[in-house]
């Protein structure tokens, strides 16, 4: 494709303003963000009268959201003013795009037009991104933390002095998990890659050290203080099967770009026998073990496809199955045993981020592109990214831009309450 770096820029440039614009016009195509900003504003001014009361006193509140997040917001909407406030959260945000793009330089070692360039526009097309940018969301605050991560772990895997990286990746990560806690799991990634590299010396002792410091605020606060009511009645509200279930579809909804990338290149067989038993029997489990209440959001697009248009789960029951069976072929094929350890890890961290019972698009979009364009190793999702074409390219925009609209229309049926109709959430 014959386009400049300039041009490039200047889509960057034009997608960027109309984020501008999306917040001047009070954007929420994840249609929940404004609920949850005013909420996380009532609590932050409650935090503000008395900072450390509300600490000590935090399991009050019953708000599981992070005190570091909640501070984090009273300290921009006090400070600067509600308005400029949202302005510097969206530009703080834009480091997730930035940084994946000089990550996946790192990766790929950009030629002049690689279409890789092209990737992060993504983010700016996800609702969820823009939503959360524009209305102070602390999943992807600490999505932008997390990708700063990435980026110094590549760093760490080709510079030769790389302790220094090392510890700048352990620093990001500990921002990623204080400002939502959950994503403190992903250091299990790091942790296994490390020792793989490393082993026992003293970058890896020095690494774990530096871990231990900055983890014992948080060890201190929830398990020394005992304060962790406001999140330990949340967890596994549903059971195994069903979290399971409906993570495994959304992950699989997110690899459909890739799915359409390699049907051509056949780069898994279609049919294996043992796999398929394996999900027969997920099948059966999931029959008779699935129950998720009637929560009015969340769930996934085929979860609530399956009760807008049948009104009861069997679709979704066929759809998790081929979700499972699918995943279940992409990872089967591997070259190197660690590389898929590592990737079991990412596959078992994407799925206990659904161990509140709650599961969510915005738990996956934009964090699944992130995983899947910098830290994925199967070949299934590499192979794309290092030979994209502009075919290829158009199936993530495609399918990006498709799901944008599909949002706008889910914001204009809940707009309208028209509860006969439930979208997904």
């Amino acid at each position: 494709m014959n386009i400049s770096n300039k041009q490039i820029f200047s889509i960057y440039v034009l997608l960027y303003i109309s984020l501008l614009i999306g917040n001047y016009f009070d954007e929420d195509l994840a249609y929940g963000a404004i609920h949850d900003y005013l909420i996380h504003k009532k609590n932050a001014e409650i935090l503000g009268n008395n900072i450390i009361g509300t600490f000590l006193n935090y399991d009050d509140l019953r708000m599981p959201h992070s005190p570091i997040y909640l501070l984090y917001f009273f300290f921009i909407n006090n400070f600067f003013g509600e308005s400029i406030g949202k302005l510097i959260n969206i530009h703080l945000t834009l480091l997730i795009p930035l940084f994946t793009y000089l990550s996946l330089n790192l990766k790929f070692n950009f030629k002049k037009n690689n279409l890789v360039k092209f990737l992060p526009l993504i983010f700016f097309i996800s609702p969820y991104y823009r939503s959360g940018a524009i209305w102070i969301d602390d999943n992807i605050l600490s999505i932008c933390f997390l990708t700063i991560s990435i980026y110094f772990y590549l760093e760490s895997k080709i510079s030769q002095n790389n302790l220094k990286f090392i510890l700048l990746n352990t620093l990001f990560l500990s921002l990623a998990a204080y400002f939502r806690p959950i994503y403190s799991i992903f250091g299990l990634y790091f942790f296994f890659s490390y020792f793989f590299q490393f082993k026992i010396s003293k970058k890896f002792i020095y690494y774990i050290f530096f871990n231990i410091i900055l983890s014992f605020p948080a060890f201190y606060y929830i398990f020394i203080l005992d304060i962790n009511e406001w999140f330990a009645p949340y967890l596994l509200r549903v059971n195994l099967i069903t979290i399971l279930s409906l993570t495994i579809s959304l992950i699989f909804f997110y690899s459909i770009p890739f799915v359409l990338s390699n049907i051509n290149k056949s780069r898994i067989s279609f049919y294996d026998k043992n796999t398929l038993l394996f999900s027969l029997i997920f099948l059966i489990l999931l029959f008779f073990s699935f129950d998720y209440g009637s929560p009015k959001y969340s769930g996934g697009i085929f979860y609530k496809f399956s009760i807008l248009i049948f009104n009861n789960n069997y679709f979704f029951y066929i759809c998790s199955f081929i979700s499972f069976y699918f995943i279940l072929l992409i990872f089967k094929k591997f070259d190197k045993k660690n590389d898929l350890f590592l990737d079991l890890i990412l596959l078992s961290i994407l799925i206990f981020m659904g161990i509140h019972g709650r599961i969510y698009h915005e738990m996956y979009d934009p964090l699944f592109y992130v995983l899947a364009f910098l830290l994925i190793k199967n070949n299934f999702y590499n192979f794309v990214i290092k030979n994209l074409t502009k075919e290829k390219i158009s199936y993530f925009f495609l399918f990006a831009i498709a799901f944008y609209f599909f949002s706008i229309i889910k914001t204009f049926i809940y707009e309208r309450n028209w509860w006969g109709i439930i979208w997904w959430a």
